[in-house]
């Protein structure tokens, strides 16, 4: 069965008024750009070697994934990892939220935009890849995006 496509005031309204669960929508192209996904003071965008590492587990290469990749600026502390796009994929597979191959196709833009709602039951956990760790929700100080790439954002 095929879900219909929410619309960018859906989106907005969704993150005004967070539904009970956190889910994921596919959305018509365009809407994550319209996004104001760069408002929150505390995003930064992924360097080059931090691409190549998301780029690595998805099998894939840097070029292909559709950037730019942005995370909320956020610090492992059990081993000090800064929090990357990667921790957030890498959780995603292990705890079986989404196929590998489901998310490189979304990540290469291969399968149209997608975005994940964060519900009121607080969001999806997330693990640092490099110890395991679980890194405590963000707390987003009013803005609402974790991570984001240009077919793919968390709000």
């Amino acid at each position: 069965m095929e879900q219909a496509q929410l619309t960018l005031d859906e989106v907005l309204e969704y993150v005004k008024n967070r539904p009970d669960t956190t889910r994921t929508y596919q959305v018509p192209q365009g809407v994550i750009a319209a996004l104001p996904l760069s408002e929150p003071p505390h995003m930064r965008l992924l360097g080059a070697s931090e691409v190549q590492e998301l780029a690595d587990y998805l099998d894939t290469s840097p070029s292909s994934l559709k950037g730019p990749f942005k995370v909320f600026d956020a610090t492992c502390s059990s081993c000090g990892r800064r929090i990357t796009f990667l921790d957030f994929a890498k959780t995603a597979v292990e705890l079986g939220m989404h196929a590998k191959e489901a998310l490189r196709d979304v990540l290469t833009g291969k399968n149209g935009e997608w975005i994940t709602i964060r519900g009121r039951d607080g969001g999806r956990p997330v693990a640092c890849a490099g110890c395991g760790h679980a890194v405590p929700r963000l707390k987003m100080n009013g803005s609402y995006s974790e991570y984001s790439s240009s077919s793919y954002a968390y709000a």
